[in-house]
């Protein structure tokens, strides 16, 4: 669908070694036909009962924590507050290591996989908390990781080299202020914005080049910021037209994530409605590459059959990646696993429908200059999505997803993993 053209103006344990598996055979599609190049999915349980039985789980975060040349997995939890790593041996199997305690992991959101002291080894940052890779993992799995108090925490955290010097930064966005934190430079502070009134905005990918002019700019709900050269001085605010949620659960809050959809040069905008029900995806395109003229492309909501709860809940993860290795980059969307109703006693939407079993849906690019987009359900209810992250796990070529949850529908928390068969092996 389109819209107008808008034209704008500037593990206190180790258990479960073996991890259970089930095939997930869940597929609906629209009006376009699924053909065989739209890849099946397998469901793997990464941990399928996480440490505690409280709400909150930070990551998760995937890197080659242990230098063995496969993505391995970190979590961090409110609940015992606790931070671990799951060293991956193959697809069924994850072994879970205590990174280290810290009180300081309260409610542990916004998480991210990063090199800070720049030793060649990858360090974790969840939410104000940064635990060092001791550097040894690859003889001793079991070493205990130092933890650091630092003030880059907040809702959204993102890596990204915002002052051009080939090494990632740390950016923050906590809902008012905006900053990024120079890994070059001691985590020395730098405020790209503050005053807003938001939930959530930048993660998992919301930076690029919207200008044209070779550096990254960040984006939030309605406003991109333009970097102004090395990430320093007076970062310019201009508006994209965002569709806020009526009365949404907790404000305005989106997933955003910046990339060339249609393939014209031009960074586009993505973004989903996250952390309330009712929620929609979006691609944005940048009409003249430069971030001032905007076409508004809403995508279809997941599909349902009869019997199925109407509606749409959060869609809490959001990426685009090319899922099908057709050349075309495709769109990433789940709802997150959330029983929250309370928010309709103070007048809200609550997090998803009553009994609406949460979806996770490709949009795969048919690449046409004007793209068309066929929907794949690749999952259905238990277990949802929050905070997925693509790659490509098992180093097969294609990209897979790793997801965990937020506040459960139960008392089990989970991380999982779904591995992408368009490559058999």
């Amino acid at each position: 669908m389109k819209f107008k053209l808008y034209k704008i103006t500037r593990l206190s344990r180790l258990v479960f070694l073996m991890a259970i598996f089930s095939v997930s055979p869940w597929f609906y599609n629209n009006s376009f036909s699924q053909t065989k190049t739209f890849p099946s999915w397998t469901h793997f349980s990464i941990d399928p009962v996480l440490p505690g039985s409280g709400w909150g789980t930070g990551g998760a975060v995937l890197s080659d924590f242990d230098h063995d040349g496969d993505p391995d997995v970190a979590i961090s939890r409110r609940d015992p507050r606790e931070a671990y790593w799951y060293e991956r041996r193959n697809d069924s199997l994850w072994i879970p290591h205590i990174i280290a305690q810290s009180d300081n992991l309260v409610v542990s959101l916004g998480s991210i996989a990063i090199d800070i002291d720049h030793d060649g080894w990858t360090d974790a940052l969840s939410n104000g908390v940064w635990f060092r890779n001791p550097g040894v993992l690859d003889k001793y799995p079991d070493a205990p990781w130092t933890p650091f108090n630092i003030k880059a925490g907040g809702h959204d955290i993102v890596s990204a080299d915002l002052d051009n010097n080939g090494v990632e930064d740390i950016v923050v966005y906590d809902g008012n202020k905006i900053a990024w934190y120079n890994t070059s430079n001691s985590l020395r502070e730098t405020v790209i914005n503050s005053g807003n009134n938001d939930h959530g905005g930048i993660a998992p990918h919301g930076f690029g080049d919207l200008d044209g002019d070779n550096d990254l700019d960040v984006v939030i709900p309605e406003y991109w910021f333009e970097n102004p050269g090395k990430g320093t001085g007076n970062w310019i605010q201009h508006k994209w037209p965002y569709s806020m949620v009526p009365n949404a659960s907790y404000g305005r809050s989106i997933k955003a994530w910046i990339a060339d959809i249609n393939k014209d040069g031009n960074n586009d905008i993505i973004y989903s409605d996250c952390d309330t029900g009712g929620g929609h995806v979006y691609w944005l395109e940048n009409r003249n590459g430069d971030g001032t003229t905007w076409i508004v492309h809403k995508l279809e909501d997941p599909p349902t059959k009869k019997g199925d709860v109407p509606g749409t809940g959060s869609f809490h993860s959001l990426g685009v990646a090319d899922f099908n290795n057709d050349g075309n980059p495709d769109i990433f969307a789940g709802e997150q696993e959330d029983p929250d109703t309370y928010m309709e006693d103070e007048g809200k939407i609550a997090m998803k429908p009553r009994g609406l079993k949460e979806r996770g849906v490709i949009y795969y690019n048919n690449g046409k200059k004007e793209p068309e987009f066929s929907i794949s359900v690749i999952h259905i209810d238990n277990p949802g999505w929050h905070d997925a992250q693509m790659i490509d796990v098992d180093k097969d070529g294609d990209i897979d997803i790793v997801s965990k949850i937020w506040n459960a529908d139960g008392p089990v928390y989970h991380l999982d993993y779904w591995r992408n068969e368009l490559i058999k092996k």
